[in-house]
């Protein structure tokens, strides 16, 4: 049941306040349609690039391609490699970018200079080259899918063909690099490796050297036959040197000798095989260096975007809608119960701190009708069961009993009638009518009641009793003489309901006269008479009339029209009322004019149905 109270209430209050909603939603939205629609489109193209991280020797095509253990960080890497100042710097110089106006200007300050007459100054050299970059890197977006070895390269311009031809730019620069830091690593690796074989090669011509001035310095080494046997073995590697020896080999030389010539012998021989290495390994460099391909490749080149990446105007719509919505629903909320009117019970209890005495239903015949006067006030009589009937009784009760409370002022033992002012904070919130109605409520059960317009700016008790407005009334507080309170007094004659009538709506301060002593002396005299004077006043906010008369009644009855009184408005009235209303007289709201449709309300079938 909460449920469906809480569902209704919020229907209700998106009925009450769709204006506010409306004139909040409706100007973002439409604003942000605006500025929608001005923005320019811009594409975004995107290339696909594979990122290859086994080794590759294409010398050697029989060796297996391994993958390392930091493939992930490697491709990683890889990202950051392509949107590098390096290869965007690159992109930008082969892509002509440093003449190109989408680049080169500023966006949001070129603008802005020419409303007032301004043009930036040029830049030039680096600080050029700088701000193209900038904005060339604003442009471009590299990200990796996931935790492939796919990276995707995009680039945003507000032409798309310029946007594709960008992305395929961008890529290419990075393939081209990439294969270019290969060849120079080679490079670079052949010259450490030009040197090595270049120290080799003295090397081995300086142990050769030796073995030769060793072989001079010995004759005996240089006999026939002998001398020949020793190339030979020296000549030839792999061999030892019994297996080059002849019949006459080493006759006639010491051991000594022999030993040494071995030694430089071998210490030559491993020179040459250091030396036949280090060359063929150049020789493997030299020819990488020319067969070296890029470990990435590109798997998709962009193509130029149909749709405009920005901005993506359904997307934007369906989110403006939603928060100019929200923000109108929140300026709803915000009328309705912090500046708007007052809906519910609680709420008038809690931001006007006093009780409430009753909810009045709004109904047809709120607006006096000529020339018979049949109101609103005449349901009491016509519909003794309706909502709005009960509605009074309630009051009257709610009335009764805080009297009672308060000041005793209803014992069997208290001679004197009651006075019950009626009073708002603005005109139109039903005062009037609820006047009379609660005047008439009383007479009906048997109170003696005097019902008094006091309103003397723009008195209107007259047309709920459908009687002409007399001046009497007003001519006593202006000081004509007493015609006594008999001669003033005019009868309902449905109810036969006492009522003091106003003038016609005065064009003079009224406060003069109801701060006088003779309005005083009128009502102490009504108490004499009556049970209940019931006194209608002007607008607490209009005129000051009624914080006079707040000072010569026992309660007042503040009337409160529901969703339509500020609650600034409302306090306000309140408060002037508690500042001048004698001690200890109560000070009683009622909510007036409630939405009776059972999609704003609930409750009220019971008397609907014995009505």
């Amino acid at each position: 049941m909460n449920d469906v109270a809480d569902l209704r209430m919020l229907i209700g209050l998106a009925h009450r306040q769709v204006r506010t909603i409306l004139a909040v939603a409706l100007p973002i939205f439409l604003l942000s349609v605006a500025v929608l629609f001005s923005l320019t489109p811009r594409y975004t193209a995107q290339s696909l690039v594979l990122v290859d991280t086994s080794s590759k020797n294409l010398l050697d095509p029989n060796t297996a391609a391994t993958s390392g253990l930091t493939d992930n960080s490697r491709v990683e890497g890889e990202v950051r490699i392509v949107r590098s100042d390096a290869v965007l710097l690159d992109a930008i110089r082969d892509g002509n970018l440093l003449s190109d106006p989408e680049f080169t200007s500023n966006g949001f300050m070129e603008p802005l200079l020419a409303v007032v007459g301004l043009k930036r100054t040029a830049s030039s050299g680096d600080k050029a080259i700088g701000a193209v970059l900038d904005s060339f890197r604003y442009a471009v977006r590299v990200r990796r899918e996931g935790l492939t070895y796919l990276i995707t390269v995009g680039v945003t311009s507000k032409d798309a063909e310029k946007a594709a031809r960008l992305a395929n730019l961008v890529t290419a620069v990075y393939i081209k690099k990439q294969v270019e830091a290969k060849v120079a690593n080679t490079v670079s690796a052949g010259k450490i490796l030009e040197h090595q074989v270049t120290a080799a090669r003295d090397v081995l011509a300086q142990n050769e050297r030796n073995l030769d001035l060793f072989v001079t310095s010995h004759g005996n080494l240089q006999a026939a036959g002998s001398l020949q046997q020793l190339r030979l073995a020296d000549a030839q590697f792999g061999e030892t040197a019994s297996d080059a020896r002849g019949p006459n080999y080493g006759r006639g030389i010491s051991s000594e000798i022999l030993t040494q010539y071995y030694a430089l012998q071998q210490s030559a021989q491993v020179a040459r095989t250091q030396y036949q290495n280090l060359l063929t390994r150049l020789q493997d460099f030299e020819a990488q260096a020319s067969l070296q391909v890029a470990d990435s490749r590109i798997v998709s080149a962009a193509l130029a975007p149909i749709e405009p990446s920005y901005p993506r105007k359904g997307l934007v719509l369906a989110v403006m809608a939603i928060l100019a919505l929200g923000l109108g629903i929140g300026g709803a909320l915000l009328r309705e119960f912090f500046i708007g009117g007052f809906t519910s019970e609680d709420q008038v209890s809690a931001v006007l701190n006093i009780p409430l005495a009753s909810v009045t239903p709004d109904q047809a015949g709120s607006e006096v009708e000529k020339p018979h006067g049949r109101g609103l006030s005449d349901t009491i009589m016509s519909a003794p069961l309706s909502l709005f009937s009960e509605s009074l009784r309630r009051i009257r009760v709610s009335l009764d009993q805080t009297l009672l409370r308060n000041a005793g002022l209803l014992e069997p033992e208290t001679e004197t009638g009651v006075v019950v002012m009626v009073a708002s904070a603005l005109s139109g919130e039903g005062r009037s009518t609820l006047a009379t109605s609660l005047a008439r409520t009383y007479a009906l059960a048997g109170k003696r009641t005097l019902l008094v317009d006091c309103d003397l700016r723009k008195p209107s008790i007259h047309r709920h009793v459908d009687r002409e407005p007399t001046s009497a009334f007003v001519n006593l507080l202006r000081g004509e003489p007493d015609p006594g309170l008999a001669n003033m007094v005019v009868t309902d004659h449905a109810t036969n309901l006492s009522v003091i009538l106003g003038a016609r709506p005065a064009e003079f301060p009224t406060d003069e006269l109801l701060m006088g002593p003779r309005v005083r002396k009128l009502l102490e005299r009504a108490r004499q008479h009556f049970d209940y004077i019931v006194i209608d006043t002007p607008p607490v906010e209009a005129a000051v009339d009624a914080l006079y008369l707040a000072r010569l009644s026992d309660a007042v009855l503040f009337v409160v029209q529901w969703a339509t009184t500020p609650q600034k408005a409302a306090r306000k009235a309140v408060a002037a009322l508690k500042g001048h209303a004698k001690d200890p007289a109560p000070i009683i709201a009622v909510l007036n004019r409630q939405d009776q449709r059972k999609w704003f309300a609930v409750g009220g079938h019971y008397v609907l149905a014995s009505a």
